[in-house]
């Protein structure tokens, strides 16, 4: 292990006896249990600044060979094993790498010591026995320049840098971070969330958002009240308004209206026992109403997909909107199948209708928290965070709760039994699904061998 401290008194460590797996996951998940080099203060705790793609440690790819690295500075890494010097900056970000391993001018072959000579770098090669001295470049200048005139608060002439460096390398995350940080403490929130989406960074894209959005509140303090009651009033009236339609439907008589059907749904996810009893015995809901809730279902999963905000979904990253569907569509095809050949055997009273309508009637929790959260994504923070994911998590263990006494309603199970039956359900949906790759994959390979044995007679004859 090797350590030193800095002018400010913390202390930086390295070490090279940590196991190559724990230390490139560490490297990976810039977490600092397994980091090979860590920054401590006067309370023994680790506070290393781990904001670049990857944590501080060298070489990403270790290739599982042990690395050993010696702290030289506060912010210069030397690797041993490739004899390379590694240089971020207080945040942990990657600003340049030099050095190789190698018996050629400029190589090391095993460096083991570094020294500054003013603006120059020594390294010292135990192997040759030689000291190799390095200049810096124009480009290294201006960075350094860039990073010490952000440090003295010369926010302009920082930026000026920075933009200096992105001519000479466009693909230079820190510098756009670095032009963003200078935005941001100038007040320029919009320019300064360009400059951190250029480069992926999430956490001061957020704090720059959360300062815009207090200026919104401020501008707009008035209005966003009024939208707030307004919302919350149209709430209680479209629940208001299909309670009274539930309500007389029960007095009424002659065939359902697809607007009574549709409107059942929110007397059923409030009142699953009745619900699901008046869904089956008095037919409440039919099969277009299933349908219709379950393409609503389609279209939520989709909007949740491609319509999160930046911050929760940076690289906007997702799937084609084919996938996304079938995520949800085939989980619920299945439940469908396995429920109703399971229940078929075991005294089941729901025909396979039944147990449709039931389940698509089962998601409307899942529309009614997706959407919204969804939307509210694009005025979260990231540490906000955790309140869409408790919306999303709310929205579908309500539609498991429904599942659940829905199945036990349609086919009048006792409690026990239906929980016997949900689970041989989803075991049933797994074996269905072994069935279906098993049979596809012999398939593709007869139609293989029967294209194999065409193109032998075609090249034959």
């Amino acid at each position: 292990m090797h350590g030193i401290s800095d002018s400010t008194g913390f202390i930086y460590v390295t070490t090279s006896s940590i196991g190559e797996g724990n230390q490139q996951n560490a490297i990976y998940s810039k977490k600092g249990e397994y980091a090979p080099v860590k920054k401590y203060n006067a309370a023994g705790k680790d506070i290393l600044g781990r904001n670049g793609f990857y944590g501080p440690g060298g070489e990403v790819w270790v290739n599982y060979s042990p690395i050993k690295s010696d702290i030289t500075g506060p912010s210069k890494i030397i690797d041993e094993k490739r004899s390379k010097v590694y240089t971020y900056d207080q945040y942990g970000q990657l600003l340049f790498i030099f050095g190789d391993k190698g018996s050629m001018l400029g190589n090391i072959q095993k460096v083991s010591a570094i020294a500054y000579q003013g603006t120059n770098i020594l390294l010292l090669d135990s192997t040759s026995k030689t000291i190799t001295l390095y200049t810096r470049t124009e480009y290294g200048d201006i960075l350094i320049k860039a990073l010490q005139n952000e440090i003295d608060r010369n926010y302009d002439a920082a930026v000026t840098d920075y933009q200096d460096i992105l001519q000479r390398n466009s693909n230079f995350d820190a510098a756009y971070i670095g032009i963003g940080k200078a935005y941001y403490r100038q007040s320029k929130y919009a320019e300064a969330m360009k400059m951190f989406e250029s480069a992926y960074e999430t956490a001061n894209y957020s704090n720059a958002f959360k300062m815009q959005r207090q200026q919104w509140a401020n501008k707009y303090f008035i209005v966003i009240p009024i939208v707030v009651v307004v919302i919350l009033v149209a709430i209680v009236k479209f629940f208001g308004y299909a309670h009274k339609v539930n309500k007389s439907v029960t007095t009424s008589s002659g065939k359902r209206t697809f607007k009574q059907e549709v409107m059942y749904a929110f007397h059923v996810i409030f009142h699953p026992f009745d619900g699901f009893w008046d869904l089956k015995h008095e037919k409440r809901g039919s099969v277009r109403g299933a349908v219709f809730y379950l393409v609503l279902a389609l279209i939520a999963v989709c909007y949740n997909s491609v319509g999160k905000a930046y911050i929760f979904n940076p690289r906007a990253s997702y799937s084609s909107m084919f996938m996304t569907c079938i995520s949800l569509l085939v989980p619920v095809i299945l439940w469908v199948i396995a429920n109703w050949c399971l229940t078929t055997l075991f005294d089941g009273e729901g025909s396979i209708r039944d147990i449709f309508i039931a389940t698509c009637y089962s998601l409307v929790p899942l529309i009614l928290f997706m959407i919204p959260a969804t939307a509210l994504t694009n005025v979260f923070t990231l540490n906000e965070a955790s309140i869409y994911n408790m919306l999303i998590s709310i929205g579908w263990a309500w539609v498991m709760l429904l599942l659940f006494f829905g199945t036990m309603v349609t086919h009048d199970y006792s409690l026990l039994r239906n929980v016997l039956t949900s689970i041989g359900t989803i075991v049933g949906m797994a074996f269905i699904m072994f069935c279906g790759v098993l049979f596809s994959t012999l398939l593709v390979k007869m139609v293989n061998f029967i294209s194999g044995i065409v193109t032998e007679i075609t090249y034959r004859m």
